[in-house]
């Protein structure tokens, strides 16, 4: 089926948006690039600033410009071109002209939020999210609702595609880790899970107990993955929109299932939806990359020329190719990951003893 959309629930990048501008984003606590520092035994500093600098703190801001800047225009346009083609407002020919228009203007509005410090843009943008999460669902609900008929036959293959002789047959023989890297890669851009950015979002939080916290986390993962991600596939398996196996596909594959269920403006709140949820993530990003560099430079200096170069790649997200942008953004997802993930290994005493210190004193 390729890339799935863009999931509209990634609550992390949601939650520092309406407080960025240009004189405080850089001042917003930080902690991936501290725990990977301070993990290693020995004295705090006896691995900074070698380690930090050699794979995950740079690779951040990259993979912010890749998975949290371009590909997300790439949603914007998309969701853009569907919705007004489906209204026969612009002609095919159009849509190149047409997306470095998009382009420019998402451009111009992150820059007017990071650099500008426009705080009523990101206002506004934090407001709509949870109103069109919920509708979100509620239409999602309504297309398995309103073609209940087809529900058996969606589970059947599902269950047949994943657990048939044939199907383990060829995973086993060729196909099994491809399927497994193009799974835990899409699970990875859609809950962030194992990166080391949300815990950057979680560290705006106000509390005193990081466990309960971290339970809020756990349940981001959940949501965004098993819930939402779940009703986008079944919107596009029970509306029988056509899918074309084996090729890259974007918004234009969500939008066309409620399309077809709801009729032509489905396609609008989808568009203005999914802009909605791209361009809080772009700005949520936007802060998580910055906040690397400013680490690894040692200096708040480097935020704005980075905020500068930022904004200018969405017009490059908007006329570059899904499947290169999909392939650049998991290859620096990878990077960070990795010395992330070592790191919480390293630190899975400390969680294991503050969470049962946390639900001791819970009682």
């Amino acid at each position: 089926m390729g890339p799935p959309t863009h999931s509209p629930v990634s609550l992390r990048s949601r939650k520092c948006t309406a407080r960025v501008t240009s004189a405080n984003l850089v001042h917003m606590p930080s902690s991936a690039e501290h725990h990977i520092q301070n993990t290693a035994p020995g004295p705090p500093m006896a691995i900074a600033p070698a380690t930090p600098a050699m794979l995950p703190v740079p690779t951040v801001p990259a993979s912010a410009v890749h998975t949290g800047n371009a590909t997300q225009v790439n949603t914007i346009v998309a969701a853009v071109d569907t919705a007004l083609l489906e209204y026969g407002v612009v002609g095919s020919g159009f849509l190149s002209t047409l997306n470095i228009i998009v382009g420019i203007i998402v451009a111009m509005l992150v820059a007017m939020v990071l650099l500008g410090g426009i705080k009523r843009i990101g206002s506004v943008s934090e407001k709509l999210v949870p109103f069109m999460a919920l509708f979100y669902i509620v239409l999602s609900v309504g297309v398995m609702v309103l073609n209940f008929e087809r529900l058996p036959y969606v589970f059947e293959s599902i269950i047949a595609g994943a657990f048939n002789p044939a199907a383990f047959t060829g995973g086993t023989i060729g196909s099994l880790f491809v399927s497994m890297q193009k799974g835990v890669s899409r699970g990875i851009f859609s809950n962030e899970a194992g990166l080391g950015t949300g815990s950057i979002a979680h560290a705006c939080a106000d509390t005193k107990k990081p466990v309960k916290q971290g339970m809020f986390g756990i349940f981001e993962v959940f949501a965004d993955t098993i819930i939402i991600c779940t009703l986008t596939a079944m919107v596009i398996l029970c509306s029988g929109t056509p899918v074309n196996y084996g090729t890259a596909a974007g918004a234009e594959l969500t939008i066309s299932g409620f399309t077809t269920t709801y009729g032509g403006w489905a396609s609008i709140f989808t568009a203005v939806a999914l802009c909605c949820f791209a361009f809080s993530t772009i700005i949520g990003w936007g802060l998580y990359g910055s906040r690397f560099l400013v680490f690894l430079c040692r200096s708040d200096k480097v935020a704005k020329p980075f905020f500068l170069v930022y904004s200018f790649v969405s017009i490059l997200g908007a006329t570059m190719d899904l499947g290169l942008l999909w392939s650049i953004a998991d290859t620096f997802n990878g990077l960070m990951s990795i010395p992330n993930l070592l790191a919480l290994l390293l630190l899975s005493g400390t969680v294991v003893r503050l969470t049962k210190e946390f639900f001791a004193s819970e009682g």
